[in-house]
């Protein structure tokens, strides 16, 4: 799986902990000591993220792992939900991923449910805000709130760890680079170098991935990558950097970085879809809501992706109610203004 350079961020996670032994030793290392003396490590396994709900949505886990404790046979998962971006809705996605997971059990006549804990993993270029406990997101007092919903979040957020402690803390070389890299991300080039220095020790592959995460939010020139490279530390990193960045023109994993005629073709395409699809929306809205086309069909045109819209275009034939299909609209002109602050 290459870096995706429309979801850079989510990409770059997944990439770094379907492996099972990052994960691991991620776990080993920031999970609360009391978990880490209960699991059996040798057990832990990367779980299927796909659920389906009731209706039509299917819903993606960034990560499920599932593993026993130890000298038990009993089972639990740890779900974790990543963000490069502050949400105050992360708790809320926490718990329909939780009851997705259960009502599978119910319905295969599970006895037990299987205990869930929930890990979020934050790198956003500010501090994440969550709140620890679900229970403290309503504003009730203290005696109301033995009677509400409350579970408890393990929160991973890297504004809180110095570059020094992350690498103190993890023996895994590729792990340790790549909390480094979504820490610092954000942040000016020059402040970056030194983490791309030391990537040096990596496998060719891996250098290659931590390259390509780098430039989703470094753009770059083939001049002003060239005077990068002759800065990297080490004989064959020069040439891994040449290697990648062939590869990657190849392949298009530097799209966006292109500039003149082609970058023009391109947006000229993009834009055909683009009027194409909403011309078949403003038909479907005025043949089954016409009440909404008037306040709904203009915000659409914020909607700069294709993937997404086509998702409103198929939920216009399927969702039959007009507040259920407001929110679904609302929900993805939200998730388009986040993807372009993060």
């Amino acid at each position: 799986m290459e870096i995706d350079i429309n979801k850079p961020h989510d990409s770059f996670f997944k990439k770094v902990f379907r492996d099972v032994d990052n994960t691991k030793d991620f776990l080993k290392t920031y999970l609360p000591k009391d978990l880490v003396n209960r699991i059996d490590f040798n057990s832990i396994s990367i779980s299927d993220t796909e659920k389906d709900d009731k209706k039509y949505k299917k819903f993606y886990l960034d990560l499920s792992v599932q593993c026993k404790l130890e000298d038990t046979e009993s089972k639990i998962y740890i779900i974790f939900e990543h963000k490069s971006y502050r949400d105050n809705l992360t708790l809320i996605q926490i718990l329909g991923y939780c009851l997705l997971i259960w009502e599978d059990e119910i319905r295969a006549n599970k006895k037990t449910l299987t205990p869930i804990i929930p890990f979020i993993f934050y790198h956003g270029d500010v501090n994440s805000g969550l709140k620890t406990n679900f229970k403290n997101y309503f504003d009730v007092t203290d005696d109301l709130k033995k009677y509400l919903l409350s579970f408890k979040m393990i929160i991973f957020d890297t504004n809180k760890k110095t570059n020094k402690e992350i690498k103190e803390n993890i023996d895994n070389l590729f792990l340790t680079f790549a909390l480094l890299m979504m820490k610092n991300i954000f942040k000016d080039i020059n402040q970056i170098k030194p983490i791309i220095r030391e990537i040096i020790e990596l496998d060719d592959d891996r250098k290659i991935i931590m390259l390509e995460y780098f430039t989703t939010k470094q753009k770059m020139t083939e001049e002003n990558f060239n005077e990068f490279v002759t800065q990297l530390k080490g004989d064959e990193m020069p040439s891994v950097a040449k290697i990648w960045w062939d590869r990657g023109k190849n392949e298009g994993i530097q799209e966006g970085i292109q500039e003149g005629i082609q970058e023009g073709i391109q947006e000229g395409i993009q834009e055909g879809i683009l009027k194409g699809i909403r011309d078949t929306l403003k038909t479907g809205f005025e043949t089954k809501f016409i009440q909404l086309s008037k306040d709904l069909f203009p915000t659409i045109q914020k909607i700069n992706e294709i993937k997404k819209l086509k998702e409103i275009q198929k939920a216009l034939f399927i969702i039959n109610d007009e507040d259920e299909f407001r929110q679904f609209v609302y929900r993805k002109i939200d998730e388009e203004i986040i993807e372009d602050k993060g």
